[in-house]
């Protein structure tokens, strides 16, 4: 199940986001360690368009954040994808919220297509995506530079066929 993130919803953020290198793997460089209430708030704040999501189990147990962000181009953009839950990690349950948030995107924005950017050495979030249908496309999408490493940031694009969602 997915519900829209509430601010009610930041204790779960907090107790998953435990260092400075998740923080940074599933945000990129918008949010600072320790995550704070006022960061989030803050974000919605600037672009009231998109949408933060939690995903719960089947049991209703909240374990995963997400994002869901309208881009010019039509096709949203899914980012911030975190299976905070660390007892729950390794189950599936990464590709259940990825396809809830996929389901999500069709729904808000009528599209077969979304996309997704992703740090080309976050291996299990990459076998996560591509269990689910995306493909890298071919090109570096972009450099993300913190305190001195680069990341290379690659792009993902997921198209769905009557197999696929």
């Amino acid at each position: 199940m997915l519900k829209p993130y509430k601010s009610s919803d930041f204790k779960l953020l907090e107790n998953w986001v435990t260092d400075a290198e998740l923080l940074l793997q599933f945000s990129g460089t918008d949010f600072s360690y320790p995550l704070t209430e006022q960061q989030i708030q803050d974000y919605q704040d600037t672009y009231p368009d998109r949408h933060l999501y939690i995903g719960y189990t089947l049991e209703k147990l909240p374990f995963a954040f997400g994002e869901i962000i309208p881009q010019e181009s039509g096709y949203p953009r899914l980012a911030r994808i975190l299976v905070g839950e660390p007892a729950l990690r390794g189950q599936g349950l990464g590709r259940y919220f990825i396809q809830m948030l996929l389901e999500e995107s069709k729904r808000l924005y009528n599209t077969s297509i979304v996309e997704l950017f992703t740090w080309v050495k976050n291996y299990a979030a990459i076998r996560c995506y591509e269990s689910v249908g995306f493909k890298f496309l071919t090109e570096k999408s972009k450099t993300m530079i913190h305190k001195g490493i680069s990341y290379d940031i690659h792009k993902m694009v997921f198209i769905s066929s009557p197999d696929n969602i």
